[in-house]
């Protein structure tokens, strides 16, 4: 009996011990920006724009630029927010580094394309999901009718997903490239 509780208390506190590593994964920086931001130790000065916001079916998507630097280091990193408001919740909030919005910008040009002729079954699904976790989803969302959804969600705090037309889903990719184009021409003038 007593080895039983031996090896039962092992067994839980293990559990509780990789629980708290899985819950420290889920929060650890995803992306380049991210990390420099969390920095310790260090003065970190973050400049951010808006761009714009898009009022949705279900919320609002607004798309920032972000400078951050280090003064000591002259170090910076140069990136995007995507931040979504679902209903009453908490704006989430999704970081993407600079590095990655071209190919995100010609995912987002591919989403836009889609339709029913992407395949000879009757539903789909086509997404783009960046590194830091913000995934963007066209597919048909009523099996009968065939009506074709857009869906921008976050796999941060609240999950938030809000859904927009195809024509948002345009303006949103116009958002994200004066983004990057505001981004390039702070990144020329170092």
């Amino acid at each position: 009996m007593q080895r039983m509780t031996i090896v039962l208390t092992a067994v839980v506190g293990w559990l509780a011990w990789a629980g708290n590593l899985r819950a420290q994964d889920t929060n650890a920086p995803r992306t380049n920006l991210e990390a420099f931001e969390a920095q310790t130790g260090t003065v970190i000065v973050k400049g951010s724009a808006l761009i714009g916001t898009i009022q949705g079916q279900t919320g609002t998507v607004s798309v920032r630029c972000k400078e951050s630097r280090a003064p000591g280091s002259g170090r910076k990193e140069h990136g995007i927010t995507v931040e979504l408001k679902e209903g009453n919740h908490a704006v989430d909030v999704t970081t993407m580094d600079y590095e990655e919005l071209d190919t995100f910008l010609n995912g987002l040009d591919s989403l836009g394309k889609a339709s029913h002729a992407v395949t000879s079954l009757p539903d789909f699904d086509v997404l783009y999901t960046t590194g830091g976790g913000l995934r963007v989803d066209v597919y048909t969302s009523n099996k009968r009718s065939g009506a074709v959804q857009v869906a921008v969600q976050s796999s941060r705090i609240n999950r938030a997903r809000v859904l927009l037309t195809a024509d948002q889903l345009a303006r949103f990719e116009n958002l994200v490239q004066q983004a990057k184009s505001k981004l390039d021409l702070l990144r020329e003038n170092k």
